[in-house]
C-alpha cells in the first residue's frame, strides 16, 4: 500500500516526484511494505545537532582494590600450554594452513555492479575498527564506499555507524533478537530495533558526510505500523515541525523523507504512539564501488537468527539482497559455562539453516572468535612452578586456558556447519596463533588485545582485518573491476 503527501502522486507501478528527476533514489518496496513518501524542505544554512545536557548519575569514588586482576605470569600461561598441547590437537598450537579453496566466488560481484557485503556480528563488529581496515585495504576512495542500511542501535554503547552525530532521549528501550520476543517477532534488517511507548520521546541524526556536507536526498526510516495510527512530528534542517499520520495494515512499513537538496539534520519525536524503529536505509551514490552494511550489536548472539522467520526479513531487501554474506559470532556463546557443545551445534545448524534461507543465491562466511584469556588477581600471581601442573596447583591456579579451550570447540563447531552450507570459514583464534594468543597480544607494544582479554584494542583488530584479508583474498584486485554505478533495482 502506497500513500503519497505533498509534491508526490501515486501512479501504476510506481511514485514519481513531479517535475523532478533523482539521480540517487531508493529501490521500490515490496508490496506487503506500506510505504509513505513525504517531500521536505532542506536549508542550506542546517544548524549543528545539539543533543542537549544529560542528566550524569553521580557516582560513588571507587574504593581501592587491594588485590586488583592483572595479567597472568608468563611462567603460568606456558606451563598450562605445555599441558594442553599435550592432550588437545595442534591446531590449538598454532595457524592452521589455509586448505586451498577458490576465492573467486567469495567476492564476486555482477559484472560492472558493485560489491554488496552484509555482516552481522557481535560486538568485535559493532566498533567499527575492524570493518574501517578492510574498507582502507580496498584501496577504494572513500566516497565509494557506503553502507545502505543502517541498524536501529543509535547511541548504544560500543556502536559505532555511519552518522556524524546522533541524538537519543532516554524513552527508547533496545529490542535485539537474540534476547527479546518483540524484537524477534518483529525483526529489521540489523535484528534490533528501538522501541518506545511514550510520547514525545525523540530521536535525531545528522546525515552529513564525513567533511560535514549533505549528500543524501532521500532517507527512508523502516518501523512497524501499528493497528492504531501513529503520529510522527519531524524536522529537517531546523526548520519547521511537521505532523505526519502514519496508519493502515499493521506490519513493515516504511517513511521516505524525499528533500528538494540533500538532507543535514533529521529530528523525529514520537507525538503518539507507540513507534517500533528498525532503523534507516538511504540511496547509494552513482560512484559506489563497495556497499558495507554491518549490523554488530554488543552481546549479541547468532540465535537471534534461529529466533526470526526468515519472512518478516524479505520485504526489507527488496529485489537488491547481497552478494556476500558474513556471520561473525561465538565470543557470547562461549560465556555459557559449562558450555554444552551439543546444544550450541544445534543452534548454530538452525541459525545458519534460517540466515541461508534469507539469501539464498549469496556467497557466505562464518567467522569464529579469536583467543580470550583471564585475568587473574595479584594474589594468585607466582604460585605456579614450572613443569607439569600437578592436582594441588589446579586447586589454587586459575584455568587460564578455560575459554580458549571453548572458543576452539565452537570453531570446530562452526567449521562443520559452514562446509554444510556451503560457506566459507575463517578462525580469529588461528589468525592470532591459536592457544594463549590473547596473552602473547597483550604483551605486543601497542597492544593488540584490550585489558579484559575478551576485545581487541585498535590496532588489534586493524591486524585482525589485515590476516583476514591476506588468507581470503581481500585485495585492492577484487574491485579493479567494479567501475559502474550500484545497480538501482
Amino acid at each position: 500500500m502506497n500513500r503519497c503527501h505533498a509534491l508526490w502522486r501515486c501512479m501504476a507501478g510506481g511514485l514519481l516526484l513531479a517535475g523532478s528527476s533523482w539521480a540517487q533514489t531508493l529501490p521500490p518496496v515490496s508490496s506487503a511494505v506500506l510505504q509513505t513518501m513525504v517531500s521536505v524542505q532542506t536549508r542550506d544554512d542546517a544548524p549543528d545537532l545539539h543533543c542537549g545536557k544529560v542528566p550524569v548519575k553521580p557516582r560513588a569514588a571507587p574504593v581501592p582494590d587491594a588485590d586488583p586482576h592483572e595479567l597472568p605470569d608468563e611462567d603460568a600461561v606456558q606451563s598450562q600450554l605445555r599441558e594442553l598441547q599435550s592432550l588437545a590437537p595442534a591446531s590449538l598450537g598454532m595457524k592452521e594452513a589455509r586448505p586451498s579453496v577458490d576465492l573467486r566466488r567469495l567476492w564476486s560481484p555482477l559484472p560492472g555492479q558493485a560489491l554488496r557485503v552484509g555482516i552481522w556480528g557481535d560486538s568485535h563488529l559493532a566498533a567499527g575498527f575492524w570493518s574501517q581496515e578492510l574498507q582502507r585495504l580496498t584501496q577504494l576512495p572513500a566516497q565509494s564506499v557506503r553502507s545502505r542500511f543502517v541498524p536501529a542501535s543509535m547511541n548504544r554503547p560500543g556502536v559505532r555507524l555511519p552518522f556524524r552525530k546522533t541524538c537519543t532521549g532516554p524513552q527508547w528501550q533496545y529490542e535485539p533478537a537474540h534476547a527479546v520476543a518483540a524484537g524477534a517477532a518483529d525483526p529489521g534488517p540489523g535484528l534490533v530495533n528501538m522501541f518506545t511507548r511514550h510520547n514525545e520521546a525523540w530521536l535525531s541524526w545528522d546525515m552529513r558526510n564525513a567533511m560535514g556536507l549533505p549528500d543524501k536526498r532521500q532517507v527512508r526510516l523502516m518501523y512497524q505500523q501499528t493497528r492504531t495510527p501513529i503520529t510522527l512530528a519531524i524536522r529537517v534542517d531546523g526548520g519547521d515541525e511537521q505532523r505526519l499520520d502514519l496508519q493502515g495494515p499493521e506490519g513493515p512499513a516504511v517513511l521516505d523523507l524525499v528533500g528538494d537538496e540533500p538532507i543535514s539534520t533529521v529530528q523525529l519525536r514520537v507525538a503518539q504512539g507507540p513507534f517500533r524503529l528498525h532503523g534507516l536505509e538511504w540511496p547509494l551514490p552513482a560512484e559506489t564501488r563497495l556497499q558495507l552494511d554491518v549490523f554488530g550489536y554488543p552481546g549479541a548472539t547468532v540465535a537471534g537468527w534461529r529466533q526470526i522467520q526468515t519472512a518478516d526479513l524479505a520485504p526489507w531487501w527488496g529485489a537488491s539482497p547481497y552478494d556476500v554474506v558474513v556471520l561473525a559470532f561465538g565470543t557470547n556463546e562461549g560465556n555459557v559455562q559449562p558450555f554444552d557443545a551439543s546444544a550450541y551445534a544445534q543452534m548454530l545448524q538452525a541459525s545458519v539453516g534460517s540466515w541461508r534461507q534469507a539469501f539464498p543465491e549469496a556467497a557466505c562466511l562464518l567467522v569464529a572468535p579469536g583467543d580470550r584469556g583471564i585475568l587473574v588477581r595479584r594474589s594468585q600471581k607466582n604460585r605456579s612452578k614450572p613443569g607439569p601442573v600437578t592436582p594441588s596447583d589446579r586447586s589454587r591456579t586459575p584455568d587460564l586456558l578455560k575459554f580458549t579451550r571453548v572458543h576452539a570447540e565452537i570453531g570446530r563447531i562452526q567449521k562443520q556447519v559452514a562446509q554444510a552450507h556451503g560457506c566459507y570459514f575463517w578462525s580469529m583464534l588461528d589468525a592470532m596463533g591459536g592457544a594463549g594468543s590473547a596473552y602473547r597480544w597483550a604483551q605486543q607494544n601497542p597492544a593488540w588485545m584490550a585489558r579484559d582479554l575478551i576485545h581487541f584494542t585498535v590496532p588489534g583488530y586493524q591486524r585482525l582485518a589485515q590476516i583476514m584479508a591476506q588468507d581470503l583474498g581481500w585485495n585492492a584486485s577484487v574491485f579493479s573491476s567494479v567501475l559502474k554505478p550500484a545497480r538501482r533495482d
